[in-house]
């Protein structure tokens, strides 16, 4: 009986005790609100202040995220601070005493999260004044990027008292700021004054313009800044201050390669006496050129000048020596790609083609190409009628003909008794697949332009914005044989007539020449003539 009822005690206090047991439950919706602050010690508006402690008070646990980098304190100071998290109170400590008679801003950005699921607290701000005012001069606007017109999200924006000598690239700024995802900012409680502002997509992160990969913007003159709000549109590109340099060379049989330090945009090559042009092109790379002998030149001293696209330009005095042993080509040839869709190369009948050879050529017959279908049909491609060689001798350019109403793989057929190498033995080439979509030809897009500028440029740009075609002070403009796709036009203007678009100074004196970017993308259809685009500038 005792055995019983102490089984059945301990089974009561067993069951009891499951029941008092208290466990979260699992699952449930996602706490998504953010940490809100109660109260801060000094408060917001807060005059005369004397603390090295700023203390602030949350509805809920927080801990900080990443804050010594997303904390922004302006003006900036160089005073270190120590962070104590205390459940919800978030408290920083400073070395030394703040300025006096200054406003101060606290901008904690994304540094601050709850702890269970590190939602942020944003927009938190907190003002205060070690003085006996709070300044109230602002200044807002927006951060676009020069050549496209597009936002600058999270870009820097900086500002420097006029009459100090330091700049971004010498220091951190005294007040900054950071633009949003639509590339706007905004100063609030900043010191009447003049100052100094720049743009900066900073890409270490150490608030300095050091790196010219970095893209920046700014404003020749000093900005006045008071109590009523102005808006300021900076606009940032590229500073590029350094000339291109040859950094390797290389000899082959027929031509005599250079590879620069970054892109080159144009180049031209003379012999030494400056009588003969040495014929050249550049690779894929845009880093690369190639020289090539020629009737007048088989190697000696060539003057060779490089332009980047900022404009800077060398001019190089080099040796060049074409080596001797033929049997180093690479055979064969490349097809110049010149649509690609989804990873495969398609090519439509009526669209240019390129051969790249890798050997310089002559041609000694009248049908050195041939084009074949899988349905045994075949076409003789005619020289010099329908096929040009370029001035290198390495390229071959045709009409891609249409020859079934289907769709069929086409296959090019080079004919080396005719195709023929400069120098050495002949070559075996291989066949050439091209796979063949439907043919849907090209369109045009013209417009007007109304301006008064007497010199601009307005380019056709792909969706990459890069330039497929350019027009120099044409009006009434029209961009032919365009590709069927989505285009944007730019505008640059030439504001002091020198014949070309210049970009802004690296001493900051002098900003970029303007940039119109036509609001709406253009589409251009195949066998269609797009009209009635009307800039006005």
């Amino acid at each position: 009986m005792k055995i019983v009822n102490t089984v059945l005690l301990a089974s009561t206090i067993v069951t009891l005790a499951s029941c008092a047991s208290v466990s979260s439950p699992e699952g449930g919706p996602k706490d998504t609100t953010p940490p809100t602050l109660i109260s801060s010690t000094p408060a917001d508006q807060q005059l005369n202040v004397n603390t090295r402690t700023i203390s602030l008070q949350f509805d809920e646990d927080v801990q900080q995220v990443n804050l010594q980098k997303e904390l922004l304190i302006t003006p900036y100071t160089d005073n270190k601070y120590r962070i104590k998290m205390d459940d919800e109170v978030l408290i920083l400590t400073f070395e030394k005493p703040l300025q006096d008679s200054t406003t101060y801003t606290f901008n904690f950005r994304n540094g601050i999260a709850d702890i269970k699921e590190k939602t942020v607290a944003k927009g938190l701000k907190l003002s205060f004044s070690t003085g006996t005012f709070i300044d109230t001069s602002r200044v807002a606007g927006q951060v676009v990027n020069l050549m496209t017109q597009e936002p600058e999200a999270d870009a820097i924006v900086a500002l420097y008292p006029a009459e100090d000598t330091l700049n971004i690239r010498k220091s951190r700024p005294y007040y900054q700021a950071q633009t949003n995802a639509q590339g706007e900012f905004s100063f609030e409680n900043i010191r009447e004054g003049n100052y100094r502002i720049y743009a900066l997509k900073d890409k270490n992160n150490n608030s300095l313009y050091d790196n010219e990969g970095e893209r920046i913007g700014f404003l020749k003159k000093p900005l006045t800044i008071k109590a009523d709000s102005q808006k300021v549109t900076l606009q940032t590109f590229i500073i590029d201050t350094k000339k291109p340099i040859a950094l390797q060379r290389q000899k082959l049989a027929d031509r005599f390669t250079i590879t620069y330090s970054e892109g080159i945009e144009k180049i031209n090559a003379v012999t030494a006496t400056g009588k003969d042009t040495i014929y050249y092109k550049a690779l894929p790379d845009g880093k690369t050129i190639e020289l090539f002998k020629s009737q007048n030149f088989n190697g000696g001293k060539a003057l060779v000048a490089a332009v980047d696209s900022a404009g800077n330009n060398t001019l190089d005095t080099i040796q060049v020596d074409f080596g001797q042993d033929y049997t180093q080509r690479i055979k064969g040839a490349a097809i110049k790609t010149i649509n690609t869709k989804s990873g495969n190369t398609l090519y439509r009948p009526s669209q240019k083609l390129t051969i790249e050879l890798q050997t310089q050529v002559n041609i000694k017959g009248t049908a050195p190409i041939t084009i074949q279908t899988d349905t045994a049909t075949s076409l003789a491609v005619k020289y010099p009628e329908q096929i040009s060689l370029d001035k290198t001798g390495t390229e071959l350019t045709f009409t891609i003909p249409k020859l079934a109403t289907r769709q069929a793989p086409y296959t090019i057929v080079l004919d080396s008794t005719q195709i023929v190498p400069i120098q050495g033995k002949n070559l075996s080439y291989p066949k050439l697949n091209l796979t063949i979509g439907e043919d849907k030809g090209t369109g045009s897009a013209q417009g007007t332009i109304a301006t008064t500028a007497k010199s601009f440029i307005v380019q056709l740009l792909d969706n990459n914005f890069k330039v497929v075609k350019e027009l120099r002070n044409t009006r009434n403009f029209i961009f032919r044989n365009v590709e069927p796709g989505v285009y944007n036009i730019r505008v640059l203007v030439d504001e002091n007539n020198n014949g070309k678009w210049d970009r802004g100074s690296g001493k900051f004196d002098k900003e970029p020449e303007r940039v119109y970017m036509y609001p709406n993308e253009v589409e251009i259809r195949a066998n269609w003539e797009l009209e009635d685009i009307k800039i006005e500038l």
